[in-house]
């Protein structure tokens, strides 16, 4: 190796080795933070999709590089729309399960939406009596005093 050869790859070192275009989704661009903002309808598709996959409010502000209060107060109808849409395509295939014989779905589908339930109410009637005493009772002392005094009336 000569001194040319060393020079080459330390000139190769230093330039990086692989560069990244800077077309980047609008999600993952740089937004300037000024006080004026303005809906970018291409943001508020980006954030309706990240409400369809079901992310909260604050990730879904978080992975758009705004502040929930921007995300509130212009995008937050895009945001529910892509909820329901969510909501509305879980609710198909629920369906379409419990329907085709899927009976844990079909279960958690009566208990939710149509308020089926799978307790029994027992329902005692009768007088009810408690012994409430800071000192144990031998079993002489407590039938003297409890079950004695039910003979006597």
């Amino acid at each position: 190796m000569g001194d040319s050869d060393l020079k080459q790859d330390s000139d190769t070192e230093a330039d990086p080795i692989l560069k990244i275009p800077e077309i980047l989704p609008p999600v993952m661009r740089e937004i300037p933070q000024t006080r004026e903002h303005q809906r970018d309808e291409q943001l508020a598709l980006q954030i309706r999709d990240l409400g369809r996959l079901g992310l909260s409010k604050s990730s879904a502000a978080l992975a758009a590089r705004i502040t929930p209060y921007l995300l509130d107060k212009y995008y937050s109808e895009a945001f529910l729309e892509g909820q329901s849409q969510m909501q509305k395509g879980l609710a198909t295939v629920a369906l379409e399960e419990a329907m085709n014989g899927n009976t844990p779905i079909l279960l958690h589908l009566l208990k939710t939406k149509l308020g089926w339930s799978e307790q029994q109410t027992l329902e005692i009637t009768g007088e009810i009596r408690s012994v409430v005493s800071a000192k144990p009772m031998s079993k002489e002392e407590f039938v003297q005093k409890y079950l004695t005094q039910d003979s006597d009336d």
